[in-house]
C-alpha cells in the first residue's frame, strides 16, 4: 500500500501560530516523507498524523480569515455570536463597529472592537460561540 507524502497547508509557514501537538507533526512534513514516516518520527499513528494535518490547515483557514475584509456573511455570523449574549443590541454594536472602523476592516479588528465593550464573562462566552461556529 503506498501512502502519499503529506504537504504544509497553502498558507501555512514557520510563523504561523499552532498548538504544539500540531507543530510535532508540521515539522517532520517536508512533502518527501510518507504519513507513515511522519507518523513514526512523531511517535503517532498515521490517524493521529491526518488529524494534525486536518487541524493545520484548520488553523491556517481561520489565521487567513481574521486577516480578511470582513463581508456581510461574515458579520451576520458575528452578529449571530453576540445574540446570545447582549441580546438584540448585537446588530446595533456590530453596524457601529463597523462604521468606526471602516469599509476594509478585518475580522480581527473587528472581533476586538466588539469585545472591548463586553464584560470579561460575556467576552468568555462570545469566543465561545465564535469557536463554535469557526470563527475563532
Amino acid at each position: 500500500m503506498t501512502m502519499t507524502a503529506p504537504q504544509w497547508p497553502e498558507g501555512l509557514t514557520d510563523a504561523t501560530p499552532l498548538p504544539y501537538n500540531v507543530w510535532r507533526v508540521m515539522t517532520h512534513v517536508d512533502g518527501a516523507r510518507d504519513v507513515a514516516e511522519v507518523a513514526r518520527l512523531a511517535s503517532l499513528t498515521v490517524p493521529d498524523v491526518q488529524e494534525r494535518l486536518r487541524a493545520a490547515a484548520d488553523w491556517v483557514k481561520r489565521a487567513t480569515q481574521h486577516h480578511q475584509q470582513v463581508s456581510d456573511d461574515m458579520a451576520d455570523a458575528v452578529t449571530a455570536c453576540l445574540t446570545p449574549v447582549v441580546g438584540p443590541m448585537a446588530a446595533v454594536m456590530v453596524d457601529e463597529a463597523l462604521d468606526d472602523l471602516g469599509d476594509a476592516t478585518t475580522l480581527n479588528n473587528l472581533l476586538s472592537h466588539v469585545a472591548r465593550q463586553l464584560s470579561p464573562e460575556r467576552v468568555q462566552q462570545f469566543a465561545r460561540n465564535l469557536r463554535a461556529r469557526g470563527l475563532a
